[in-house]
C-alpha cells in the first residue's frame, strides 16, 4: 500500500464527491477497511508506465460506491409527464363535458360558448400550466427525499416528503431482484426494480422507480454477493470489501480507489480476488467485471425471428443504459424456438384468452347498439306471430318469420361478431408473441431467471430455496399437440400498500418459466434450470375403480354449475306453467311466456352438452390422474380434458392430511392432500379417491423420518 500511496493523483470525477480525490487517500481508506479486517491490501498495483487512463472509479456503477444515492433524474420528468398526463387527462373530459353539455341546455348557451372560448382557452392553458407545475415539483421534493444506501449488513431505503418512511432490508432475506421496463422506459433505458424479501403475509417487497439499467443490474449482484458473505459467517466492510475465513474479496469500488490496474476476477461468489498484472491497462482491469457475463451458446432450435430484433434492443440499452453488468454465471440458457412462439400465441399463453373473451362481449355490446331498431321490431313481429287469429293462444312462429330472423340485418350481426371473433383472437396472439420475445430462461448460480419482452420488458428471478412445487400444465390444445406449460410455485410476499399495483404485477403463487414446450424437453428443462427437482417419481398409485363412479357424479351434478342453474330454471318453468294454467291471460303476455319456454328448452340443449363434457371429463380423469412418490419427491396428477402435474420435494412439505366423508368410508377410499408454502398463505394440493390402503402408504412416507404422528380425527382426518 506504500507504493499506491506515493501515485501522482487522479483526476475527480467530479459529479459524485466519493468519486474525489487522490488515490492516496482512497487507498488509504481501503487500507484503513483492510486493516480492520486483519488483512493487508496486495501490492504492486501500479499504472502502467507512459499509459495515460482515466479515473478507474468513474468506471464504478453509482449503485456500488459508498454512500446514499438517487434513482435516475428520469424520475422527476418522465414520471412528472405521466402523472400530468393522467390528472390532465381526468380533469379535461370531467371540465369540459359538463360545462359544454350546460350550456348547450341554454338557449343560445352555444353561440355564448364560442364567444367566450378564447378566455376558456387562456384559463385552462394557465391551469393546466399550475398543474403541471405543481406535478413536477411534488415530483422532484419525492426524488430528493428518495435514497437508497448499501451498508455492511443490510439496505436502506429512504423515502417521503411530509411522512418520512425508512426500509431496512437485511442482506439474508434478500430473494429476488426483479425489473420491470415499459416501452418508454427501455427507450430511455430505466427500469422499475423490486427486491423480494422472505416470503410470509407480512413482508414487503422494495420498490424503486426509474432506476438506469446498469445501476439495477449492479444492485442485484451487489445485493447477492453481500447475502453470499454474510451466510457464509463473513463480514462486509463500508466500501464492500468483504472477509471470509480470514480472506479478502474485494468489491468494484475498493479496487477502482486503488488507482492500479489490478486484472479484477471474480474467482468466487465473495468478490474480487487480485492479481498483480504488470502492464495490464484498466480496460483489462475493473472494467472487465461489468462485461456481462457469457451465457451457453443457443442452439437453433431454441431461437427465433425476434431474437434478432431483441439482441439489438439489448445492445442500445437505451439513452441512460449504461453498459451491461455481470451478475454471476450463468450455468443454462434456454430459449423460444419459431414453433414454440407461434404455437403459444395462436393457442392464447398467458393472459390473452381473457382480453379475448372481454373484447368479444365488448364488440357483440357494439354491433347490438347498432342494430338495436331492428332487433327491436324483430322482437315484435315474433311476439305478434305468437298471437294466431286474434286468441290467446300459443304457437310457433310461421317458416317465413323465422327465416327473416336469420336473414338481413341478423345475418349482418352474426357476421361481425365473427369477424370480430377472429380480429381480437389474431391481436390476442401476436400480442402473445411480442410479449414473449426475447424470452430468455437462465439458471444464474441459485436463482433461476426468466427475462421476455420485445418492447415491454420483464425480469423475473426466482431463489430456488424459494421454489416449492414443478407444475406442468396441459390445457385440452396442448396436450394434443404434445406440449405444454412449465411452471413453479415459490413462497411469496404481499404487498400491504398501492405500490404492488403501479405497474408490478400481483403476487401469485406461481411463475411461468416456459410458456410452451415439448413434453419431451421437460425431463431436459428441468435437468439444466432446477436440477435438484429433476427426480421425477413414476405415479404408481391411481385413483380406486369406484372413483370413476363418483367422478361422474361429483363433476356432473354436485360441483356443476349448469346442473343447478338447470334446476333452478326447472322450478321457474314449473311456476310458469302453473301460472299459465290457473291464471287468466291474454294473448300478448301467453306469447311472451312462450317465449320464455324456447329460451328455457334452448338451456336444457345446453345443460345436456355441458353434462356429456363433463362426463367425459370425468372419465378422463380417473384415467390420467395418479400419485408417486420415493425418497425424496412426489408427484401428483390431476387428469381430464387438461391435465396438471406437481412435482413436490418431500421436505417442502408443511404437512399433509387425509380426509374422508361417509361417502368415502363406505367406498373404502380417502382424498389426499399435501400443503406447501406457495403463494402468500400457502397452497394445498389435493388427489380425490384413492384408495384406503394406497393412501395410508403415502402418509407413512410424508411423515418425519424416525417418527410416528398420532393421528385419528373423528371427522375422519389424518395429518402429518
Amino acid at each position: 500500500m506504500s507504493e499506491l500511496n506515493n501515485q501522482a493523483p487522479l483526476q475527480g470525477s467530479g459529479d459524485n464527491p466519493q468519486a474525489t480525490g487522490a488515490p492516496s487517500q482512497a487507498a488509504g481508506n481501503l487500507q484503513a477497511s483492510a486493516g480492520s479486517m486483519q488483512q493487508p491490501a496486495p501490492q504492486g498495483y501500479a499504472p502502467a508506465p507512459g499509459v495515460p487512463y482515466p479515473d478507474p472509479r468513474d468506471q464504478v456503477p453509482e449503485t456500488l460506491r459508498p454512500g446514499k444515492h438517487h434513482v435516475h433524474h428520469t424520475y422527476i420528468w418522465l414520471g412528472g409527464l405521466r402523472a400530468a398526463f393522467v390528472a390532465l387527462a381526468a380533469i379535461g373530459v370531467s371540465v369540459f363535458g359538463n360545462v359544454v353539455g350546460s350550456m348547450a341546455d341554454e338557449e343560445g348557451g352555444i353561440d355564448l360558448l364560442f364567444a367566450i372560448m378564447p378566455f376558456v382557452i387562456g384559463g385552462a392553458l394557465l391551469l393546466i400550466l399550475l398543474i403541471v407545475g405543481l406535478i413536477f415539483l411534488v415530483q422532484w421534493l419525492s426524488w430528493k427525499n428518495l435514497t437508497y444506501e448499501l451498508g455492511t449488513d443490510e439496505f436502506t431505503l429512504n423515502s417521503g416528503i411530509i411522512s418520512k418512511k425508512r426500509m431496512h432490508v437485511p442482506y439474508q432475506r434478500v430473494q429476488a431482484v426483479n425489473q420491470n421496463a415499459g416501452l418508454i422506459q427501455r427507450i430511455v433505458g430505466v427500469c422499475d426494480v423490486k427486491i423480494d424479501t422472505a416470503g410470509g403475509a407480512t413482508n414487503d417487497g422494495v420498490r424503486l422507480t426509474y432506476m438506469r439499467t446498469s445501476e439495477a443490474e449492479a444492485l442485484r449482484a451487489e445485493l447477492f454477493r453481500r447475502k453470499k458473505v454474510l451466510l457464509a459467517g463473513g463480514s462486509v466492510a463500508e466500501d464492500g470489501t468483504a472477509q471470509v475465513n480470514g480472506s479478502l474479496y474485494y468489491s468494484a469500488w475498493a479496487i477502482a480507489c486503488m488507482g492500479g490496474t489490478p486484472q479484477a476476477t471474480p474467482l468466487t461468489a465473495f468478490g474480487y480476488v487480485l492479481q498483480p498484472v504488470p502492464g495490464a491497462s484498466i480496460a483489462q482491469g475493473v472494467a472487465a467485471g461489468y462485461a456481462g457475463a457469457q451465457a451457453p451458446g443457443l442452439s437453433p432450435d431454441e431461437t427465433n425471428v425476434l431474437d434478432v430484433a431483441d439482441e439489438v434492443l439489448q445492445d442500445v440499452r437505451g439513452v441512460f443504459g449504461g453498459n451491461e453488468v455481470d451478475t454471476g454465471q450463468v450455468q443454462y440458457e434456454t430459449g423460444l424456438s419459431n414453433k414454440e412462439l407461434l404455437l403459444a400465441g395462436a393457442s392464447g399463453a398467458g393472459e390473452g384468452l381473457g382480453l379475448l373473451f372481454v373484447g368479444i362481449v365488448a364488440a357483440v355490446g357494439s354491433v347490438a347498439q347498432l342494430f338495436q331498431g331492428a332487433i327491436e321490431r324483430w322482437t315484435e313481429d315474433w311476439v305478434t306471430s305468437m298471437v294466431v287469429g286474434g286468441e290467446a293462444s300459443i304457437a310457433l312462429p310461421d317458416a317465413n318469420t323465422a327465416s327473416s330472423l336469420i336473414g338481413g340485418a341478423a345475418l349482418q350481426i352474426i357476421l361481425w361478431a365473427l369477424l370480430a371473433i377472429a380480429a381480437l383472437w389474431v391481436i390476442s396472439a401476436l400480442g402473445t408473441v411480442v410479449r414473449y420475445g426475447g424470452f430468455r430462461l437462465r439458471r444464474r448460480e441459485g436463482r433461476v431467471e426468466v427475462e421476455s419482452g420485445l418492447l415491454s420488458r420483464s425480469f423475473h428471478g426466482v431463489d430456488v430455496d424459494r421454489v416449492q412445487s414443478v407444475v406442468v400444465k396441459q390445457s385440452f390444445i396442448r396436450r394434443l399437440m404434445g406440449y405444454c406449460e412449465l411452471s413453479v410455485h415459490k413462497i411469496d410476499s404481499a404487498a400491504t400498500d398501492s405500490t404492488e399495483a403501479q405497474g408490478q404485477q400481483p403476487a401469485t403463487k406461481g411463475v411461468v418459466i416456459h410458456p410452451f414446450v415439448k413434453m419431451s424437453r421437460v425431463p431436459e428443462i428441468i435437468a439444466g434450470v432446477l436440477p435438484e427437482f429433476a427426480d421425477m417419481p413414476t405415479e404408481t398409485f391411481k385413483p380406486a375403480p369406484v372413483a370413476k363412479r363418483r367422478a361422474i357424479v361429483r363433476m356432473g351434478i354436485i360441483r356443476s354449475a349448469a346442473f343447478w342453474f338447470a334446476v333452478f330454471v326447472a322450478l321457474c318453468q314449473a311456476a310458469m306453467e302453473l301460472v299459465i294454467v290457473t291464471m287468466p291471460l291474454n294473448a300478448e303476455e301467453l306469447a311472451m311466456l312462450a317465449t320464455v319456454r324456447y329460451l328455457m328448452f334452448a338451456y336444457y340443449a345446453i345443460f345436456v352438452l355441458a353434462f356429456v363434457v363433463n362426463v367425459i371429463n370425468a372419465i378422463l380423469w380417473h384415467k390420467r390422474s395418479g400419485l408417486g412418490y420415493d425418497r425424496g419427491f412426489m408427484s401428483m396428477t390431476n387428469g381430464g380434458l387438461a391435465v396438471t402435474t406437481t412435482y413436490t420435494p418431500r421436505k417442502k412439505i408443511q404437512f399433509a392430511y387425509l380426509r374422508t366423508n361417509p361417502f368415502q368410508r363406505m367406498a373404502h377410499v380417502a382424498s389426499v392432500n399435501v400443503r406447501t408454502a406457495a403463494g402468500v398463505g400457502g397452497t394445498t394440493e389435493t388427489l380425490w379417491d384413492l384408495p384406503e390402503e394406497d393412501a395410508d402408504a403415502w402418509m407413512e412416507w410424508v411423515r418425519p423420518r424416525g417418527k410416528r404422528a398420532q393421528a385419528a380425527e373423528p371427522n375422519g382426518e389424518t395429518m402429518a
